[in-house]
Formats: structure tokens, C-alpha cells, sequence
């Protein structure tokens, strides 16, 4: 018996309505107080190409899809032959049985045929709609309650014409009245809340895009590139509502140099973008480092290099995120697990960048940017904004602000253009304390100390790590995997301590404390290389890791993870 707990891939062509369908499931399992997580896979292209959605949901907390999953609704015949292996034995299959009677041979499977394309196009004279028939087939078999399901189609489709509304209630009734002599399924129980509870259910670009929002971003430059152009999306709705501005850069980098400059004259500003579009940023980076200007950067991670695969996720920044561009300086590098610190390290990326003067880089990844879960709603009475060492009033006798005077934390007073006594130059050249270009080696030597200290000085205001359990065996992740290793540990009846990596640069030295009495770790991460491992190993001297890796593009299993680690055990 599986008790609230079901997971749920839907596939079809682009177009099919795929993830409209899984759109409205998750606002269900929100509704009836579940849990969600959930994983698009699509291709990179405009039109055609089959796509999927893949939703969970949990009255447990989850943060990842489980390792199989309950049900395949599958529109076409693709669906069956990529994801009919995924499948629970026990399990069923809703296959729309339109173009072709395909045979399943699966016997371990229920199997409901039902030609959902041709009904639709038959007696409601829409075929797109048959994804919103297919909630109504889903709703008998696993005893959904219907009247929540209506108003949640209802409330999706608000924003469309009552028209629209109507269809989609009507194409879910036939759904119900078409499958309405299918035996509900045997082995499950969902059963929710009739109150929904005050959660939100957000994608992490949302989350983020709220973030900044809360933290008092005024201005956002972005060249559109997947997975982070949501956020741009975001902003440019929502940032003329509070007298900011978004603008979509002719370049990526356009973009940050916008962002840079924007920050210059006094505004929290921000630039998003995706690996391909980080290497474009690098150079712009270093100049924020060099005048020590507050910036946020996100990286929404995906699958590289090169373009690689636009859509897909992937760990595989981590060394440029920690080390690209020339020259030693000062950064920050920030890695929220999920989507609810997506939301709160973003808002206090912008009290870091400005506290420190330094680009803050949120590290996300594809699974944490674009797919949601539910969170509850944000303390934003716990939200405190600090704006570091900004002077707006400076006095002084001077001819010229002392904008890179060496103070005992390398933190210098800045301000802003016009404001009275404030006049300094900034520029990428090394310069004087007043910002004028030379070369003279011992200010060289001053000014580098000066800006290196800082490194030092934030590392007691960054995030530490997050430990979990005790034990000689650790597990280190970052990011993403997050959820999945979690449901790992919970498997094996061992005790494993779990230490999450939330800030990657500086490294903190709480990340060797947690590993002194480890014996063997286990580092999970999504790229080739084992960046995140060596990083653990160059910062903490600890050897004894053994890498789990993938570089597929599609996220880790709980499986995979168990696996590993009992196999390298001997458990």
C-alpha cells in the first residue's frame, strides 16, 4: 500500500499539453496540502519534439521525484517507449489510444486505453483539451476530489477568457464520464486536506526573482538564455511597479556591464544568466572586483560546454564560478539546496554584495531554477536590508572622496555620483585611494592586501554548512541534490552524516570541522569532473572521498545514491 505518495510523468509531443497538465496536477497536490516536487524535460527547440513532466506529490516533505514513478499518462507513442521502463510494477499506464493502438507489453502494468484526442475532438470540437480530460481519468482512478480539481482548472485558466474556462471544465467532466466503470486503483491511497494550507508553490526563478524584489533590486540586465531568462521574465512584470527598471541587454556582455554600472550610480542591481553566458560575463566580473562594486550574478546552471544541452541540468560551473577570470579578488559564491533558500540567498546576496563590495554569484542549477515545490510563505518581517558602507552625506576636507581609504576590514566608504563631496574616479586600472590610475608598487601591494583581506573578513557572515546525522561515513552535496540524497540516507538504516556545502567560495573552514572525525565521504555532484570533490579535498585536506557523479543532464535518484554508497560499504 503506497499512502500519499504518488508520482505522476506525463508525455507527449510539444503541444500536447504536457505541462499545462502537470501545471494543474501540482496545484492540486498543493491545494489538498502535499508536497511537490517536480522535473520538465523538453527539448531545446522552438516547436515539435517530445516533452515530459514528471510531478510528485508528497504529505511527507520532498525536495526530488522518487526513483519510479505511479503513473505514465502518455499522449503519444514516444512516451511509451522512453518512459515505460520507469514505471512501477503495480502501477498504470493511461495511454491515448488516438492515432494507434499500440500494444504494451508490460504485464506487471495496469493499462487504461482511452482515445482521448478523438473524444475531444468529436463531442467538444477542441483536441487540444484532451490533457484536461486525461485530470478527469486520473481523478477516478485515484479517488481525486473532484471539486477541488474543478476550481484549481478554474483558477489556472483565470487569466484566459471564461470561454477557455468552460472547455476545460467540460473536457474534465467527459473525463470523469469516460472513465466512469474504471476500477479505482488498487494499492494507493491519496487523501489530502479540504483546506488549502498557506503555502506557495513557485519555481526557483520565481523564488529569486522574489528575492530580489524583497531585497530592494531596482535594476536587472539579462541576455535571454534558458534556464534563467524566467527571471528576467519576472522582473520585468513586477520592477516598474516599484519604479525599477529591467532591460534585455543586446549582449551578454552588455548585460553585466549594465548591471556594474547601474550599482555605480546607487541601485541594487542584478544580471542572470546561464553557463555560456557566465563566460561572457568573466571580464566584467573582475572589474567589479577591481572597483569593488556590489553586483548579484546568478548562474542558473545547465549542461555544458559550448551550448551543450540548453535544457538540462548540470553541476559543471563550479570551477568557474570559484576560479574563472584573471588576477587574484574577492567574490562570493552562494549555492541555495532549494527553492525556498533560492529565495532567501538571493535577498541577502544583495546585503552581502553591498556589505563587502564585491560581486555575490548565486550558483543555482536547471532543477532548482525552473522546477517548483512547495514552500511556505516567506518571513519577510526576519528580513533585515544592510547597505554596508554606503556614505551619502560624506564630510570632509578633501578635494576628492577617499573612495579606496584603507580601513582595518579592507571595507572602504563608497557613494554615489552627485552627491556633494563625493567625487572620486573608478576605474579597472590599479589606482590610489582616490581612484587615480598608478603603478607604483608599494600602493600595489596595499591596495591588493586591502581588497584580499576581505576574503577573511566575510567568511563569519557567509552561510555555513548544513549537517545532518552523525557518523564515520559522510555524504557531501551542494545544490539540487539536496533532495535526492536525503531520501538516500533515509533508506539505509546506518548512520551517515550529511554535510551540505552552501557557500563554495570562500570555502568555510566549518566544512573540515564537520569531516574530523569522518573516515570515508561520499561527494554527490552533477558533472564529469568532481569539481565540487575537489574542492573539499584542496580546502580541507580530507582524502578519503569517493565521487557519485552524473552528467546526463537529468537529475539524481534516490536509487542511484543508495546504491553507491551500499555497494562501496559492503551494506
Amino acid at each position: 500500500m503506497k499512502m500519499n505518495d504518488i508520482t505522476v510523468r506525463i508525455g507527449g509531443q510539444a503541444g500536447d499539453g504536457s505541462l499545462a497538465t502537470g501545471e494543474i496536477l501540482s496545484k492540486y497536490f498543493r491545494r489538498i496540502g502535499f508536497y511537490v516536487a517536480t522535473d520538465k524535460d523538453f527539448p531545446s527547440r522552438i516547436r515539435g519534439g517530445h516533452t515530459s513532466y514528471a510531478i510528485r506529490g508528497s504529505k511527507k516533505r520532498i525536495f526530488s521525484l522518487d526513483d519510479r514513478i505511479d503513473v505514465l499518462l502518455a499522449f503519444d507513442e514516444d512516451s511509451i517507449l522512453l518512459h515505460m521502463d520507469e514505471l512501477e510494477s503495480g502501477g498504470v499506464v493511461i495511454f491515448d489510444s488516438s492515432r494507434k493502438d499500440l500494444e504494451i507489453k508490460r504485464e506487471d502494468v495496469r493499462k487504461v486505453k482511452i482515445p482521448l484526442a478523438n473524444i475531444a475532438r468529436k463531442e467538444l470540437g477542441l483536441e487540444i483539451i484532451k490533457n484536461t480530460m486525461a485530470l478527469g481519468v486520473l481523478s477516478k482512478l485515484f479517488s481525486l476530489d473532484s471539486n477541488i480539481m474543478r476550481q484549481t482548472i478554474r483558477d489556472s485558466y483565470k487569466t484566459k477568457s471564461e470561454k477557455i474556462i468552460e472547455e476545460n471544465l467540460l473536457a474534465y467532466e467527459k473525463g470523469l464520464e469516460y472513465s466512469k466503470d474504471i476500477e479505482p486503483m488498487e494499492g494507493y491511497v491519496i487523501e489530502g486536506d479540504k483546506v488549502a494550507p498557506d503555502t506557495l508553490l513557485l519555481m526557483g526563478n520565481e523564488a529569486i526573482g522574489l528575492g530580489a524584489l524583497a531585497a530592494g533590486c531596482r535594476f536587472i540586465a539579462a541576455y535571454p538564455i534558458t534556464p534563467a531568462s524566467d527571471v528576467l521574465e519576472f522582473l520585468s512584470r513586477h520592477l516598474p511597479e516599484k519604479g525599477g527598471v529591467a532591460i534585455q541587454a543586446e549582449s551578454e556582455i552588455a548585460a553585466v556591464n549594465m548591471a556594474i554600472g547601474a550599482g555605480y550610480a546607487g541601485l541594487r542591481s542584478m544580471a542572470v544568466t546561464s553557463g555560456p553566458g557566465f563566460d561572457l560575463k568573466t571580464e566584467g566580473i573582475g572589474l567589479a572586483s577591481m572597483i569593488e562594486q556590489p553586483v548579484v550574478i546568478l548562474d542558473a546552471q545547465r549542461a555544458g560546454p559550448s551550448t551543450g544541452l540548453p535544457t538540462k541540468t548540470e553541476q559543471s560551473d563550479i570551477n568557474h564560478a570559484v576560479y574563472g577570470g584573471h588576477g587574484d579578488k574577492a567574490r562570493i559564491v552562494i549555492a541555495p539546496g532549494n527553492v525556498e533558500e533560492a529565495f532567501y540567498f538571493t535577498f541577502e546576496a544583495f546585503n552581502l554584495a553591498e556589505r563587502f563590495q564585491v560581486p555575490v554569484i548565486i550558483l543555482s542549477d536547471e532543477l532548482i531554477s525552473w522546477n517548483k515545490q512547495v514552500v511556505k510563505r516567506f518571513d519577510l518581517d526576519k528580513l533585515k536590508v544592510d547597505r554596508g558602507k554606503l556614505e551619502l552625506n560624506p564630510v570632509s576636507n578633501e578635494r576628492e572622496f577617499p573612495r579606496y581609504d584603507f580601513q582595518e576590514d579592507g571595507i572602504s566608504f563608497r557613494t554615489i555620483p552627485g552627491v556633494e563631496k563625493g567625487i572620486h574616479l573608478e576605474t579597472g586600472d590599479e589606482h590610489d585611494v582616490y581612484g587615480h590610475i598608478t603603478e607604483n608598487a608599494s600602493n600595489r601591494v596595499k591596495m591588493m592586501d586591502k581588497r584580499m583581506k576581505k576574503i577573511q573578513v566575510m567568511k563569519n557572515e557567509l552561510f555555513p554548512s548544513v549537517v545532518q546525522g552523525e557518523g564515520d561515513v559522510a555524504v557531501i552535496g551542494m545544490g539540487s541534490t539536496m533532495g535526492p540524497i536525503l531520501e538516500a540516507l533515509e533508506r539505509i538504516p546506518r548512520e551517515i552524516k550529511f554535510i551540505r556545502i552552501r557557500t563554495l567560495f570562500p570555502f568555510l573552514d566549518d566544512v573540515a570541522l564537520h569531516l574530523k572525525d569522518v573516515k570515508i565521504a561520499f561527494v554527490v555532484e552533477q558533472n564529469y569532473l568532481g569539481q565540487l570533490e575537489d574542492l573539499v579535498k584542496l580546502n580541507t585536506g580530507f582524502r578519503n572521498t569517493v565521487g557519485i557523479r552524473k552528467y546526463d543532464g537529468r537529475s539524481f535518484r534516490p536509487g542511484i545514491i543508495e546504491r553507491r554508497i551500499r555497494e562501496v560499504m559492503g551494506w
